[in-house]
Parts: structure tokens; C-alpha cells; sequence
């Protein structure tokens, strides 16, 4: 990490732009899952909040993807966050003053969705750039690093805040974050760079369509991707009810049952940061085969230790999944296209993830969180054994 620093400052500087928001953001999607829990005692309710968090940015994703080809990335970022700043410094405020409802924690939570997709597409797109070929990989791991570095130090630091202050310090933090963020970001040169010409939207989505067909494998993956993502949404839906409604823990144990998951997510980043290229295919069914079996063990644990352990695992699978796909895209792909493929493959891999989380919430309600978890996981062996079969995956 420290010799990918010092011979690549300027991604050290988004690097650190990205760590201070992702605390912030783990912060913040804990309290917002609490909430919500808190309110209604219902995973449906969990699901309706999740649906706000990713449909709006899917939905938008093809125009964020055009505008992250035709602006400077740094100046799509900055202003990105500096709107979701200031969305969740309302909500903070908000519920400092007692006033915040769900109808203004939905809207807020579309505004920010929307910020994001503009956000992370152009974050993608921008690595590349800012390390030498050889290091991109180790990039990439170094970012996922900090999902789960965040994604342990966030959940038990926001359900300390939330046991002992409440949700409006949670938010103000998170606020405080992207401000960071967004000052870290300027102080980052852009490397130049061919801007793609001029096109209306239709023109656009075709080259972007041409740009998938001269990569095939892409494409061949983002079918399984998606109906793996569909599965996965159980995660974050049955994750307060375990803590609360089966554990009976509270937000500790929510806090600990996420932090469980970052850590898996922080150890699968580890495990990569020190290799250039990994053999692709072995590291995604890899992946495939450990979130499957730790899905079976959280579904069918007696103690709330040994689902957080199981947890662990569906984290490390998950983060070796996800390095090694964004590395394998980013090596396909053409810089001036970049950004809008990123936007429009992460579009795709998510298409089904909003009504996921409203179908998951039903159904953990129905069959309770452990028949939904057994569930994600029969389907994920199954999408291993496809995965397994493709051609173009054998070849790279």
C-alpha cells in the first residue's frame, strides 16, 4: 500500500477522499436501516428504504455516464458531493429538531442515490488514470479496502452514536464526510485525457451498446451478476431482523452483525492488494461458492456470534468478486468510454436489486430471514455452475 503511494500521490489524495466519506457512509446507511426498523418492526418497511437507495441511480445511470465522458471526472465528483452534503445535513437537522418523517427520509434518499450515480461511475473511471497499469489492480483492492474497513469501523461507531446520542449526530457526521471528501478531490489533477464527442441520449446508449459488443464477456457476465445482486438484496433486508426480531440484540447487535460483514469485505481486499493479476475466473467462482456457504450458515445459526461469522464470509467472497470484475472491466474498456460503460454495466448488474428488496422484504416476513437466506444461496450455486461454463471467462 505504502510503495502504491508513494509512486502514485494523486491517488493517494482520492484514495483519502474516499476514506473519509465511506465512514460517513456506513454511519449514515445504519442509522437510516435503524430507523426505518425502529419505526415499523417490519423488513417490507427495510425494503421500501433500500428500494429508494438504488433505484433513483439506476434509473439515471445512462446520463450519468455521458456526463462522466464529456466533463472532467474530479469536477463530476466534487459537485456530487457537495449535493449530498447538503441533503444530509438537512436530514440531520431534521432530526436534531424532531421533525424528520418517512416521507422526507425517502425523498432525501432518492436525492442522494441520484448524487451517487453520478459520483461512483466517474470514481471508476478515474482510477486508470491515476496508476500505472501494473497497479491497477492493487488499486482497486486498496479502494475496496476502505468498503471494508469502513463497513467494520462505521456500523459499530454509528450504533454507538445511535445508543447514545441518537440518529441526527449519525447524519451530521456523514455530512461533515462528504465535505471532506469533496476537498480532498480538488486537491487531485486529473490526468488528461480524449473527451468523447458530442452525441444526444440515443446516439449515446448505442455507442455505449457497440462498446459492450466489442467486449463480450462483459456483457456474457452481467446476466449472473444481476440475478446474483437479486439474491444478495436478503443481506441487508434480514440483517435488522436478525439482530433484533431473532438475536433480540438491538442496534448493537445490528452494529455488530454489519461490522462482521465489513470485515469479511476488509480481508477479501487484503488478500488482493499484494497480487498484480489473479487468475479472474478462479477468484469470481471462488467468491460465488464462499457466499453461498456462509448464506447457509447465517441462515441456520442458533447464536448471533456464529452469523456474524457467517457474515464474514459472505464479505470476503462478495469483495473478491467485486475487485476482480471492476479490475477485468476497467482492462476492456477504453478510457474515453470508460465512465458511461461503468455507469451502464453497474445500471445492468443492479437492474433488479430495487425490486429485490421489496420482493426480500415480503419474503422475510412470510418465511422468516432463514428460509430467505437458504433461498439466495440455492440460486447462487446455481449461478456459480453457469459462471463456470463460460468460454470467454476460461480465456482471459
Amino acid at each position: 500500500m505504502l510503495e502504491l503511494f508513494r509512486a502514485h500521490p494523486a491517488f493517494l489524495r482520492f484514495w483519502l477522499a474516499q476514506a473519509v466519506s465511506q465512514i460517513g457512509d456506513r454511519v449514515h446507511s445504519l442509522a437510516l436501516i435503524w430507523l426505518v426498523y425502529h419505526w415499523s418492526g417490519s423488513a417490507s418497511a427495510v425494503g421500501v428504504i433500500l428500494i429508494a437507495t438504488s433505484l433513483p441511480g439506476i434509473l439515471v445511470a445512462p446520463l450519468a455516464g455521458m456526463v462522466c465522458d464529456r466533463y472532467p471526472r474530479r469536477l463530476v465528483m466534487i459537485c456530487a458531493d457537495l449535493v449530498r452534503a447538503l441533503v444530509v445535513g438537512a436530514l440531520a437537522w431534521l432530526a436534531h429538531g424532531g421533525a424528520l418523517a418517512l416521507p422526507e427520509l425517502i425523498a432525501a434518499t432518492v436525492v442522494i442515490s441520484i448524487a451517487s450515480a453520478f459520483f461512483n461511475p466517474a470514481a471508476l473511471a478515474m482510477v486508470p488514470g491515476l496508476v500505472a497499469p501494473a497497479a491497477l489492480l492493487r488499486a482497486n483492492a486498496a479502494s475496496q479496502l476502505l468498503v471494508g474497513a469502513s463497513a467494520v469501523a462505521g456500523p459499530l461507531f454509528g450504533s454507538a452514536l445511535i445508543a447514545l446520542i441518537g440518529v441526527a449526530l449519525a447524519f451530521a457526521i456523514n455530512a461533515v464526510s462528504f465535505l471532506l471528501s469533496a476537498l480532498f478531490i480538488v486537491s487531485v489533477r486529473e490526468p488528461a485525457r480524449r473527451v468523447a464527442p458530442r452525441r444526444g441520449f440515443w446516439s449515446e446508449l448505442r455507442a455505449g451498446r457497440e462498446a459492450l459488443r466489442r467486449a463480450p464477456l462483459i456483457g456474457a457476465l452481467m446476466g449472473p451478476v444481476a440475478v446474483v445482486n437479486f439474491f444478495f438484496a436478503a443481506v441487508p433486508v434480514v440483517t435488522p431482523v436478525l439482530a433484533e426480531g431473532v438475536h433480540d440484540a438491538g442496534a448493537a447487535g445490528l452494529g455488530m452483525l454489519m461490522a462482521c460483514f465489513g470485515a469479511g469485505m476488509l480481508g477479501g481486499s487484503l488478500a488482493l492488494s499484494t497480487r498484480h493479476r489473479p487468475g479472474e475466473r478462479g477468484v469470481v467462482l471462488a467468491g460465488f461458492l464462499v457466499m453461498a456457504g456462509c448464506l447457509v450458515v447465517v441462515a441456520l445459526s442458533p447464536w448471533l456470534a456464529l452469523a456474524g461469522a457467517g457474515l464474514v464470509g459472505v464479505g470476503l467472497g462478495l469483495s473478491a468478486i467485486n475487485i476482480t470484475l471492476i479490475t477485468l472491466f476497467q482492462r476492456l474498456l477504453e478510457d474515453a468510454s470508460r465512465g458511461k460503460i461503468m455507469a451502464l454495466v453497474t445500471a445492468l448488474a443492479l437492474s433488479l436489486q430495487p425490486l429485490a428488496y421489496g420482493v426480500m422484504g415480503v419474503v422475510t416476513d412470510l418465511i422468516r430471514p432463514g428460509g430467505a437466506l437458504l433461498v439466495s444461496a440455492a440460486v447462487m450455486l446455481l449461478i456459480t455452475l453457469w459462471v463456470a461454463r463460460l468460454q470467454a471467462l476460461k480465456e482471459v
